[in-house]
């Protein structure tokens, strides 16, 4: 492209001359000829290098073997190859003895011209060179690259001469060479405009598939963050797209997880914050499931502090458990869409649901469709082959606390409730195994050994419906109460307010305030509490005791308080 960009050059000069000179009036205008020179400069001092792929290894190699470039010609080819391995995967700028001979050899070039063409060579590799995939020494041989380039431009910003256009851009734009090279593009972009980031682009010739545009797009994500509540929200759409690869810019996976990661940690810290279902869905697809993956999600999602985020991380697992209990009861349970009461009544639990599995029957198992892959995609690593029952049968089976609950979804079957510790041994296997889609015997479903058979079946004798008496006979298992009141057997209004009120009642204590020392002293001293606080130790709070009064229990679950069979109640 050079060369025949050299012969062009060439060619024009020739028409120009074959004529001799001209009279002052036969001369081209002005504007042309500016536009001429434009052009010519464009095409001469362009920031972009093209060479052999053969001929840079060369140049490479011989280094290697001799300690010294060949040449001045020899030292530019081995400067454009410094990020690219050759063919055996050998990577220049991972091996730290090679690449600080290279950088040593550019250094000592006696004339600026020659140093700022190897800083032109180099920096062909600084952009395509993608440092967040890359190897540790690959990563910091980047590094080191970049802090000699930014060496050299301060070094020769101060000397006397011209420079070639595509330095004075890079002295404009030096923060490409810096920690945080593409943040003060973020404001521009997140309001539509991109021209600084075009002129950089233009001016030092980066590549379509650098990771400079990776970088203004995590700068657009952080810039945004900064907003005030209501016009972040307004930008959410464009950014989720941003960020799950739905735009022009192609992320690296690090990248995404980044984005991600920092839309769910500001979302979470809106007053307002209903389920929004894209970001819900690139959470879960980019940086996982925050049940099934806890540490790597605490990993990628951290507050201001750096510690994992986790009012982020609880709202994406209430979002995600809400549309999993929603997907069982609207597409694999005979209620469908019609009969909304045991999706509702399971809704109420979602925040004491600490894991859930879900055993589809042959039809779920190879339906197909938008809405039954989108479920399995969500519920992958927590799906389960069921075995011995009818194909349109499924199970949504539940751990909350120290007991397992399972609910089935073709009508006539029970609800069963086991204590964790009383189950098969080989249930209890299946259930932990990570194994991808193990088959379960729906009989282990049905253990006999059970701590709660129940029918959903209304009581019309004493006015009861079955929400009344599953919560009669759950909550004080698991010694949980949801705060929103079961279904009525009558839904009057009186009835409904009657309902509330008993559940206000039972949940006077609650009204005590935030936890804190002060709280929790007078709490303990007006109840009698046997506590123990480990905290100290990098341990639990501790209530003991499993005969508690129904005020005490409620107020221990307004606290974050969690119960553990047996032992008592505890929270971190």
């Amino acid at each position: 492209m050079r060369g025949n960009a050299l012969r062009s050059l060439e060619s024009r000069l020739a028409l120009g001359f074959a004529g001799g000179l001209k009279a002052p009036e036969a001369l081209p205008d002005p504007d042309g000829m500016a536009t001429t020179l434009a052009k010519i400069r464009k095409d001469h001092d362009s920031p972009a290098v093209e060479a052999d792929k053969r001929t840079i290894a060369v140049a490479i190699s011989y280094l290697r073997r001799n300690g010294k470039p060949d040449g001045w010609r020899g030292l530019k080819h081995a400067c454009i190859g410094v990020c690219s391995p050759d063919e055996r995967w050998w990577l220049p700028v991972a091996d730290a003895a090679f690449l600080t001979k290279l950088l040593e050899f550019a250094d000592a070039e006696a004339e600026e011209r020659r140093r700022l063409k190897c800083m032109q060579m180099l920096l062909m590799g600084y952009w395509t060179f993608r440092p967040g995939e890359a190897a540790p020494a690959a990563a910091e041989g980047w590094r080191v690259l970049r802090a000699w380039l930014r060496k050299v431009l301060d070094k020769c910003s101060v000397s006397a001469g011209k420079k070639p256009g595509w330095f004075e851009t890079l002295r404009s734009h030096q923060n490409l060479l810096g920690e945080n090279p593409c943040h003060r593009y973020g404001a521009g972009l997140l309001s539509g405009d991109a021209s600084e980031l075009e002129a950089a682009i233009e001016g030092l010739g980066i590549p379509l598939d650098s990771w400079v545009q990776e970088e203004a797009a995590l700068a657009q994500i952080k810039a945004a963050v900064a907003l005030p509540h209501d016009r972040f929200r307004a930008a959410m759409p464009a950014l989720v797209d941003l960020a799950s690869d739905k735009g022009a810019i192609r992320l690296s996976p690090g990248l995404k997880t980044q984005c991600v990661a920092a839309l769910v940690s500001r979302y979470s810290r809106c007053p307002d914050r209903p389920e929004h279902v894209a970001l819900r869905d690139a959470a879960v697809a980019i940086v996982g499931n925050p049940w099934l993956r806890r540490a790597s999600w605490d990993a990628s999602v951290t507050d201001d502090s750096g510690k994992p985020d986790n009012a982020a991380r609880e709202m994406v697992n209430g979002w995600l458990k809400h549309r999993l209990i929603s997907d069982f009861f609207e597409l694999l349970s005979t209620d469908g869409a019609g009969d909304t009461r045991r999706l509702e009544y399971w809704l109420r639990f979602a925040p004491y649901i600490e894991d859930m599995w879900f055993a589809l029957g042959s039809d779920a198992q190879y339906a197909r469709g938008e809405s039954f892959n989108d479920f399995r995609q969500r519920a992958r690593g927590r799906l389960l082959d069921l075995e011995g029952t009818t194909a349109d049968n499924n199970a949504f089976v539940m751990r909350i606390g120290e007991y397992l609950a399972v609910e089935f979804g073709a009508k006539g079957n029970a609800f069963y409730m086991f204590r964790w510790g009383s189950l098969p041994p080989v249930l209890e296997n299946l259930l932990t195994s990570g194994l991808a889609r193990p088959r379960v015997p729906i009989a282990f479903l049905k253990w006999p050994q059970n701590a709660s058979r129940l029918i959903h079946k209304d009581s019309a004798s004493k006015g009861a419906s079955w929400e009344q008496k599953f919560d009669q006979a759950i909550c004080p298992l698991i010694g949980l109460w949801p705060d929103k009141p079961p279904a009525t057997a009558h839904s009057s209004p009186a009835h409904a307010a009657n309902a509330v009120e008993q559940a206000r009642a039972a949940r006077s204590a609650v009204l005590r305030g935030a936890f804190n020392q002060a709280n929790w002293d007078a709490f303990v001293r007006e109840n009698g509490l046997s506590t123990k606080d480990n905290r100290v130790f990098m341990g639990a709070l501790w209530v003991h005791g499993e005969e508690l009064s129904e005020h005490v229990k409620a107020q221990l679950v307004a606290w974050k308080f969690k119960h553990r069979f047996g032992k008592g109640w505890w929270r971190e």
